[in-house]
């Protein structure tokens, strides 16, 4: 809601996303120039490589947390997949530790949703008659202390 009071936001960014997804976006353009060079009519066969790395490096560089008076939101570079949940619907908020396999950016696992661009610590939020939305963050701690307040003042 546009008035609601706002309680926390913090802006993470995903340094090492950044790295990996621009190096790789580079290596399809450099096989692209090499290609090119050498006159093999394939070259255009890694632009499409390329832009899927460029854009998910704009789409999924940071992370924004906002915790307002009645609802936990968080999304990615530029508000693109946004996901905000009602407070009344969180029936606990906990720090949690997502495995090193999962990797980063916005996937589905069997836990349900998970919204991180770096680092194993999250906030998982248990939801009321759904799946829980796990979202990753370099302060938990101040995450879920601002989460657990906001419920406390709706209760």
């Amino acid at each position: 809601m546009i008035d609601d009071p706002l309680r926390y936001r913090h802006r993470q960014i995903g340094y090492l996303t950044i790295l990996g997804l621009l190096g790789g976006g580079l290596s399809q353009l450099g096989a692209a120039a090499r290609d090119l060079r050498a006159g093999h009519r394939r070259v255009w066969s890694y632009l499409p490589g390329s832009l899927v790395f460029l854009a998910s490096m704009a789409t999924i560089s940071s992370l924004t947390a906002e915790v307002t008076d009645d609802s936990v939101a968080a999304w990615f570079t530029g508000g693109l997949f946004r996901r905000r949940v009602a407070l009344a619907d969180v029936t606990q908020a906990s720090i949690v530790t997502i495995p090193w396999y999962a990797g980063w950016g916005l996937r589905y696992s069997g836990g349900g949703w998970i919204y991180c661009v770096w680092g194993r610590r999250a906030v998982r939020l248990s939801l009321a008659g759904g799946r829980p939305f796990t979202i990753g963050s370099d302060e938990p701690e101040l995450l879920q202390m601002a989460i657990e307040e906001a419920r406390g003042a709706i209760a």
